[in-house]
């Protein structure tokens, strides 16, 4: 006879939905605190309000502090909208109400991104473990702080990510093209995702599904930007010159932020806030974290391509896109302490799979917590910030960086570990071919 006190509470979907609202009620209920990084959150105020007074066309004349490309425009936009029900003036922005109603996407992204995870491993495990990780997601600390309490959207990023990821396992590489190119205009850091598109699908697409993805991605890309720019008298420049002013807006956005390390405690922690054309054997820190990265995609590009037929490559594309994820926070300069949020949801997909990489999954939630609690405690309170002794704040930021280096260290171990094992098995199977004796018919 099974105790039932102590057997595993196996996962229904009745469960799982209640995880999910449970979840959802927690979210809900942070966002109804008087609490959010107010550096950003007065900014997508005042964007919002901007899009209802000004318009498209004159939005990015009007709000010359606004740094995001179009796409998430149309969101505030609408939360605008929304918002001047109730207060067809804006005459009292500074309340909670419209706090709240730009947290709320980023809060119902997280839900459906643990939804998604779910849905996802469906079809590689048990549907008790699916729905467990799709939950360890939902409750995870640090996608509920930046979401609910910080009030930032890379949770829309996440689940964008794993809306194309979702799409790549279906087939459908167009339709994820499309949707990647989206998501640039979204965030840049959407650029972080095309990679792994190339790299995972190159020998197994075929020539006309990469044209339409560019044809397809470049007239998207166009009529999402074409109602905040002017298209020029003529023809061919005219229509050209929506791509140059989104150019000259992401390039100037970039260029502000040209520093080693935007808080971010990453390779370049050390260097927080130092230029990063400052050298270093005649090399400048961008141009050394681009190298670090191009030769970590040479390496994941040949991890994935041995991948292309063993019966774990679903697992090795998770481990894959998770550390290709972690490097663009880890070796690139530029980046802020948010970017290395990404790459959670795969790990949380790839633990379902390879249950070694947990401490990988916590151990990034753990750093990612402090990383960005040092930022919104730098820009929220900042008296109790520099009441703080300076070799305090500066161990913090190298510790956490050097651990997080060690993680990285780790995700790379494990995948030069399955590329090694895979390649053991590989030659195994082929050993064992050669070793069977020919029957007489065979030897004819």
């Amino acid at each position: 006879m099974i105790n039932i006190a102590k057997a595993p509470l196996e996962l229904n979907s009745r469960r799982f939905y209640l995880g999910l609202a449970l979840a959802l009620g927690l979210h809900l209920f942070l966002i109804s605190l008087p609490i959010a990084f107010w550096v950003d959150m007065n900014l997508y105020k005042a964007w919002s309000i901007d899009m209802v007074q000004q318009g498209f066309a004159n939005f990015y004349n009007y709000s010359t502090n606004c740094d995001y490309p179009p796409a998430y425009l149309y969101v505030l936009w609408l939360i605008g909208k929304i918002y001047q029900f109730f207060d067809p003036s804006f005459s009292h922005t500074d309340g909670l109400l419209l706090t709240i109603l730009i947290k709320i996407p980023p809060v119902l992204a997280d839900i459906a991104s643990a939804f998604l995870i779910a849905q996802i491993l469906k079809a590689h495990t048990s549907v008790d473990k699916a729905y467990t990780m799709g939950l360890i997601y939902a409750f995870n600390p640090l996608m509920l702080f930046v979401s609910a309490v910080w009030g930032q959207v890379d949770g829309i990023m996440t689940l964008l990510m794993l809306w194309a990821f979702y799409l790549i396992q279906q087939n459908h590489i167009v339709r994820a093209g499309l949707l990647i190119a989206v998501m640039v205009i979204v965030k840049p850091q959407g650029l972080f995702f095309a990679p792994f598109l190339v790299l995972s699908q190159w020998f197994r697409q075929t020539w006309w599904k990469w044209g339409a993805i560019t044809a397809g991605g470049v007239v998207a890309i166009w009529l999402i930007i074409l109602p905040f720019y002017e298209v020029g008298s003529t023809a061919v420049v005219g229509m050209i010159n929506p791509f140059l002013s989104l150019y000259k807006l992401l390039r100037a956005t970039a260029d502000y932020y040209s520093f080693a390390s935007v808080n971010a405690f990453n390779f370049w922690g050390w260097a927080n806030w130092i230029r990063d054309y400052t050298t270093f054997g005649g090399f400048s820190y961008k141009v050394i974290g681009l190298c670090l990265l191009g030769i970590l995609l040479g390496w994941l590009a040949i991890f994935l391509y041995q991948q292309r037929h063993h019966q774990a490559q679903f697992a090795g594309q998770c481990l894959a896109l998770s550390t290709m994820l972690f490097g663009f926070f880890m070796l690139p300069t530029r980046m802020h302490e948010r970017y290395m949020l990404y790459g959670l949801a795969f790990l949380a997909i790839a633990i379902a799979l390879i249950p070694v990489v947990r401490w990988l999954y916590w151990g990034l939630t753990l750093t990612g917590a402090v990383n960005v609690g040092y930022a919104y405690l730098r820009y929220n309170y900042e008296d109790l910030f520099y009441a703080i002794p300076e070799i305090w704040l500066q161990s913090v930021v190298y510790i956490t960086s050097a651990v997080n280096v060690t993680l990285f260290a780790l995700m790379l171990f494990h995948t030069f570990r399955m590329f090694r094992q895979q390649s053991q098995q590989s030659q195994q199977s082929q050993q064992s071919l050669l070793s069977v004796p020919l029957t007489s018919e065979g030897s004819r």
